[in-house]
């Protein structure tokens, strides 16, 4: 493999040639005066109607029982779980191969570690190899799909930031309109984006991975977001999206910073009524559980670290399904 300062600057002129230029960001009066409503409701509410007090991954490391809680719920709800501990040693090997992606993330500051398990979760669970075709989608310009590619992986990326179709490794489009023919790809992932898929998107994002699948093919989503409430996160100084309103699900404002206008976690219960129970034919899923994430938080002090859960799904039709 090219060393990772190499495969950086590849990206870089990548990103020069290839990405779309971002249209410049007009705000008009009734958007104005749509987001001052929007803040003054945020000033209005509820002070336990607080993300600190529903999302699970602010402190992590203090709510070990309470994730594996969680796991025994979403299995008690009908839906397949694996347990499947990380081994430092392997994901420490894995990290050297993937040296490129350490030091890309190492900019995240106290998510670093977690952004390379994302990805150290998405190879191990897709079993990625020679002679894949792999697709990780809302990619938002990571050099993961570049780094597969020296290992042998046909690897893509899809995101809106690239120009429109496919150019090189990059696919200029929108996650749930892939533009990708029917059972193309043996694998396809998505880490820490299919959160944000507001309305019915999560839905149709899973259709759409069935589709583009070949039999016996492997999708990931990771990480599973998955806390005790159904509850949907606004910041206070960004407007969410049109359509974003979800019924049953608790509306809760951001108070970490992060200005992102709008994230979804599921309960156990919400997942398998949501998204669970209603896979489109030939689809099967599973959940993989990390029962020693507390392990790993203690060998990377200082990290947040908070994948506890991984789906996985897969297309019926491969070799040795019946």
């Amino acid at each position: 493999m090219l060393s990772p300062g190499l495969i950086l600057l590849h990206e870089r002129l990548d990103s020069l040639v290839n990405r779309r230029r971002a249209p410049p960001e007009v705000q008009s009066r009734s958007d104005r005066l749509a987001l001052a409503r929007h803040y003054r409701d945020y000033l209005e509410s509820d002070l336990s109607l607080r993300q600190s007090r529903f999302d699970g991954t602010q402190a992590p490391e203090t709510r070990l029982d309470y994730y594996a809680s969680l796991r025994d719920r979403l299995e008690q709800a009908g839906v397949p779980v694996v347990d499947a501990p990380i081994r430092l040693s392997a994901f420490r090997a894995w990290l050297r191969r993937f040296a490129v992606l350490d030091r890309f993330y190492r900019r995240f500051n106290d998510i670093w570690i977690e952004k390379c398990l994302e990805h150290y979760l998405v190879d191990r669970e897709l079993g990625l190899g020679p002679n894949d075709i792999y697709v990780d989608v809302a990619s938002a310009g990571s050099p993961w799909a570049r780094a597969l590619r020296h290992c042998g992986v046909e690897a893509y990326r899809l995101d809106l930031i690239y120009r429109e179709g496919r150019n090189g490794i990059n696919i200029g489009g929108d996650a749930v309109r892939t533009g990708l023919s029917d059972g193309s790809v043996r694998s396809v992932s998505i880490q820490c984006a299919f959160e944000l898929f507001y309305g019915d998107t999560d839905r149709v994002f899973i259709d759409e991975v069935a589709r583009i699948l070949h039999p016996g093919g492997l999708g990931a989503v990771t990480p599973l977001y998955l806390d005790d409430a159904h509850f949907v996160l606004h910041s206070p100084r960004s407007l969410p999206p049109q359509g974003s309103e979800e019924p049953g699900a608790v509306r809760v404002w951001r108070d970490d910073g992060v200005r992102a206008p709008y994230s979804r976690h599921y309960s156990p219960e919400a997942f398998v009524a949501r998204i669970a129970s209603r896979l489109p034919a030939g689809l099967g899923c599973r959940v993989v559980y990390t029962p020693n994430l507390g392990e790993v938080m203690a060998a990377y002090p200082g990290q947040r670290i908070y994948n506890f859960f991984t789906l996985v799904l897969e297309r019926s039709g491969g070799p040795g399904s019946t």
